[in-house]
């Protein structure tokens, strides 16, 4: 894949992911087996660790793709929302060879999920964060936003065995970077989340 298709193929993602998160409940949800009924479990704590590829926007001077980490814990305040903090690593090869890579640190100690219901086990969200990415490399620090959308997949019923609010998760992200230039990116983040 050229390094121009592989972020429009992320956000064809994203923009998939969420719209399909914010479709509407029509007459046939039964038919489908949607269950509008929100899935932020009030009061409960939800943490989560994730790690997959991520993908940069712009090719301005550093590598399109590089690993990314993901922590994050949420708090359930009503059936639909959830808030919280989350805190990620990325890290991306610079172009110009043996002057090393830039890691970027992004603590979002603002962040919202909406659950708008579930397809089964499956339960999709969308997701925004506001915060600072902290970048090496002689980069400066910027302003960060992160959005995104993804699905839990709900272990419990599917092994009898699995603790009680065990999840596999999937999530793409886009996220602001502009220190200098565009060091915005794509994440792409498969892991697992438990609600306490």
């Amino acid at each position: 894949m050229s390094r121009t298709s592989t972020p429009s193929l992320m956000k064809g993602l994203l923009v998939i992911t969420c719209l399909l998160s914010m479709t509407p409940v029509t007459s046939h949800a039964a038919d489908w087996g949607w269950v509008h009924e929100g899935m932020a479990e009030e009061g409960r704590i939800t943490g989560g660790f994730r790690v997959g590829p991520s993908f940069t926007t712009q090719s301005a001077g550093v590598s399109t793709v590089g690993p990314a980490v993901n922590f994050q814990g949420m708090y359930g305040l009503n059936r639909w929302f959830r808030a919280g903090m989350m805190l990620e690593w990325e890290n991306h090869g610079v172009d110009d060879p043996g002057t090393g890579s830039v890691n970027t640190v992004t603590i979002l100690p603002v962040n919202l999920e909406y659950r708008p219901g579930h397809f089964g086990n499956l339960i999709p969200y969308v997701t925004t964060g506001i915060g600072v990415n902290i970048n090496t490399h002689n980069v400066s620090d910027s302003f960060a936003w992160r959005v995104g959308g993804g699905v839990d997949y709900a272990l419990t019923n599917w092994f009898p065995g699995a603790p009680q609010g065990m999840m596999l998760n999937v999530e793409t992200a886009w996220k602001r970077n502009h220190p200098n230039s565009d060091a915005s990116t794509i994440g792409l983040l498969f892991g697992v989340r438990h609600t306490f």
